[in-house]
């Protein structure tokens, strides 16, 4: 692939997430259509199916970039261990996004399809924190539980504890939040 067929492709892909948050913050999810998604985004459905089979494709692959954007910024492969530092840091700038956002958010939430991108957020939150664990691990760092039980506590707990957080109306600000959230999870991943 060319340098310009990979700059057509990130455009459309920049294209149909900037359509898909503007929309989202006017709508319910369940409520956003292929079509309407590829009109505001400026593309053809058969572009869009060059890159996605559906709505679910898109929106896992959606979660993941947002995901890997969040994690470019605190994730410092070179020490390879996980330190409470960048759960904390991690779990400030998806509050951040979450306040930011708030309208999509809320929209997200009530939808229907909730449930689904629950599941979507803490399958990649799970596999990530797996690999950062490996990581870990193989750097001399003990966990009291398998890396895979961990990374089930640690994912599974944080996207509830923010589900929970959202439903109970935000009660405890941002801040305090990110740093409750880093401070378990960082008892989760204590050595022995």
């Amino acid at each position: 692939m060319s340098d310009r067929e990979d700059l057509r492709v990130r455009r459309t892909k920049k294209a149909l997430a900037d359509a898909f948050m503007h929309m989202l913050g006017e709508k319910p999810l369940d409520e956003i259509t292929i079509n309407e998604l590829c009109d505001v985004a400026g593309i053809r459905r058969a572009t869009f199916y060059k890159h996605y089979s559906d709505k679910f494709d898109f929106l896992t692959s959606y979660i993941g970039e947002l995901r890997g954007r969040f994690d470019r910024h605190f994730w410092k492969p070179e020490s390879e261990t996980i330190t409470a530092d960048y759960y904390v840091a991690y779990a400030k700038r998806l509050i951040v996004f979450i306040t930011e956002h708030s309208a999509a958010i809320d929209n997200i939430y009530k939808s229907n399809m909730f449930p689904i991108v629950m599941s979507i957020i803490v399958d990649q939150n799970y596999k990530d924190t797996c690999d950062r664990l490996r990581k870990s691990v193989e750097n001399g760092m003990e966990l009291s539980a398998s890396v895979e039980v961990t990374a089930s506590m640690c994912a599974g707990g944080v996207a509830t504890t923010v589900y929970n957080w959202l439903r109970d109306g935000k009660k405890i600000s941002p801040d305090s939040l990110a740093e409750q959230v880093g401070a378990v999870v960082s008892a989760a991943i204590s050595q022995k």
